[in-house]
């Protein structure tokens, strides 16, 4: 049995294939660049042993991906605060752990600070407890802070907004950044400043 199931995507055409005892994801970019981006991310994230989809094959401008789930840390993250739960330093940790060695993997390739800068959570999986990156079409040169305060910002503004579990868990994100990434604090709360204004400003138009 064939199924094309298509996933949410604002840039590309993503679809989950399932072809008898295969599955995989199929994703078709509008801009032929940044599938070269991120194939590229792909293979040097691989290769130093980062959780990333595998690279199953390329044809023009679609890339064929190992399926790793449907469970997103968006997901995740809406789903224990439904249940009102705390339960949540674990996977804060492997959050700040494959942050860390994106930027320290891609720091010493490139010899320059590259950012994910699309850092949305539906852009990580959660597959067997352990976190994986999937989306780098955006990456690009920039502050590893700014990355850190989007990441925070987001958290807060995901509906409901900015409810009291979601400052506390924002609180525990922020912490547990500044430890595991020696970035400070101040620096993040920063740019989470910046980002909640350029969110609140696109959804006023």
């Amino acid at each position: 049995m064939y199924q094309k199931i298509k996933l949410l995507s604002k840039r590309n055409d993503v679809y989950r294939i399932i072809d008898g005892d295969k599955k995989y994801i199929s994703k078709t970019f509008m801009n032929i660049s940044d599938m070269r981006k991120e194939e590229d991310f792909l293979i040097l994230l691989k290769n130093q042993n980062i959780n990333v989809p595998n690279i199953i094959s390329k044809e023009n401008n679609t890339l064929e991906l190992e399926d790793l789930g449907d469970l997103t840390l968006l997901d995740w993250y809406e789903q224990i605060e439904v249940d009102n739960s705390c339960d949540y330093k674990n996977i804060i940790i492997k959050l700040c752990m494959w942050l860390k060695k994106f930027y320290d993997v891609t720091f010493n390739y490139y010899k320059k600070r590259i950012i994910i800068s699309d850092v949305n959570f539906r852009n990580f999986i959660i597959k067997n407890g352990e976190i994986y990156g999937i989306d780098f079409e955006q990456s690009c040169e920039g502050k590893i802070e700014s990355d850190l305060g989007k990441l925070v910002a987001y958290a807060l503004t995901y509906n409901p907004i900015m409810t009291e579990w979601k400052l506390r868990f924002a609180d525990e994100l922020i912490n547990m950044l500044e430890i595991e990434l020696k970035v400070n604090k101040k620096l993040i709360i920063e740019e989470k400043e910046k980002e909640l204004k350029k969110i609140i400003e696109r959804r006023k138009q």
